[in-house]
């Protein structure tokens, strides 16, 4: 049994072992008191490990431990997943959340129109937070394990740019054109391309060292090493794009898209390539934007006043990074072989080179088909006039 004591300033304590093995001293003018004390403590104490237990604990604890082992930059294309989690599941204990309510995850982002690949992230990122807290805590619990993915959602493919818009940007390469110049003659990915300063420019040489990544977090930019040992090389400086740079060469350390000693913010970036393609009117409305913008006005104004109609949500019709694609292009075309063009788009694996030729030369076959088609229609019909 417990022991009990008079203390000598007339007190009385108590000692009691609490549910994670550890004891405790109570204090009290009474044993009563002393053991109300107790009980309110193991009260307390049930309730903080059930707050512990609740999803967003758990899913906090996983990505702090998930950001240390990836780079920062990794982080951004599970961040938008990571929130889709929380809102899902916040205020939930991981045992609670049944798997009846991950198909009712999968299924609402279905409904809400959201791309097939979209959809299997989202589930990877609630699977992780599961493993992690199994791992962690020696549980046994996966719900994401027993559910399948829902069927039927869109397949969404980030196709490259059309001949129009590579036309486009190339009669237009003033402003932030430069942007989608960089993509198209140099093949970098857009954290290189942030990253690019004048003096990894060797106007000489004719080369462009590649050898930084900038990563968005926080509203800030973090430059580090690229992901990758492949991904640190040298590209060609090509004449279009030395005809562009040359008038505009700035101090060695600044840097080239931002024009100054900082790298471009996420915002910064995002907002002057919008602005760029609405001058050129290669934009479109925003589905998802209209969704975010009428919940927020929706719930702003509380039902009690009608909401006035507002020009739609515009974004660009394409990404300047879908400009890499054209270097890629461009080399299929000029016939450089595939260990050649690996160096210089910077992959890890000639898998990746190959895909992306192979994917071209599809693309060519269907466009030749269509170009086919085409002919022989006119010419038949060229043919029935002559019959008549």
């Amino acid at each position: 049994m417990a022991k009990k004591k008079r203390r000598a300033d007339g007190r009385m304590e108590i000692k009691r072992k609490m549910p994670d093995g550890k004891f405790r001293h109570f204090l009290g003018r009474t044993a009563a008191e002393c053991e109300k004390k107790y009980r309110d403590a193991l009260v307390d104490f049930n309730t903080q490990k059930e707050r512990s237990l609740l999803f967003e604990k758990i899913a906090a604890d996983w990505q702090d431990d998930y950001q240390t082992r990836i780079k920062s930059g990794t982080w951004k294309s599970y961040e938008s997943n990571y929130r889709r989690c929380l809102e899902a599941f916040s205020g939930r204990q991981m045992k609670e959340i049944t798997p009846g309510m991950v198909d009712n995850f999968g299924q609402k982002m279905k409904q809400d129109g959201l791309a097939e690949s979209t959809i299997k992230n989202a589930r990877s990122v609630l699977s992780l937070i599961f493993r992690f807290w199994c791992l962690r805590d020696n549980e046994v619990y996966n719900p994401v394990s027993v559910v399948q993915a829902p069927k039927g959602a869109p397949k969404k493919e980030r196709l490259p740019p059309t001949l129009e818009q590579i036309a486009l940007v190339k009669a237009h390469p003033e402003g932030f054109g430069l942007c989608a110049w960089l993509f198209m003659y140099t093949g970098c990915r857009l954290g290189e391309a942030i990253a690019l300063q004048w003096q990894d420019v060797d106007f000489e040489a004719g080369r462009i060292s590649v050898t930084k990544s900038a990563s968005w977090r926080g509203g800030g930019v973090r430059i580090s090493t690229p992901k990758t040992k492949n991904s640190v090389r040298k590209v060609p400086l090509l004449a279009p794009l030395r005809e562009m740079l040359e008038p505009l060469q700035g101090a060695p350390s600044d840097y080239i898209l931002s024009g100054g000693p900082e790298p471009l913010t996420d915002g910064q970036y995002h907002h002057r390539w919008l602005q760029y393609c609405k001058a050129l009117g290669m934009v479109e409305i925003s589905e998802s934007g209209e969704r975010y913008r009428q919940k927020r006005r929706a719930r702003d104004s509380k039902g009690t006043r009608p909401l006035k109609e507002l020009p739609p949500v515009l974004r660009p019709a394409v990404t300047a990074h879908q400009f890499r694609h054209e270097m890629a292009s461009a080399m299929y075309e000029a016939k450089v072989g595939e260990l050649e063009a690996q160096k210089i788009l910077g992959h890890s694996d000639i898998a990746t080179t190959r895909k992306i030729y192979t994917h071209i030369r599809e693309r060519q076959i269907s466009n030749a088909a269509e170009k086919l088609n085409a002919f022989y229609s006119s010419h038949a019909e060229g043919l029935h006039k002559v019959g008549k």
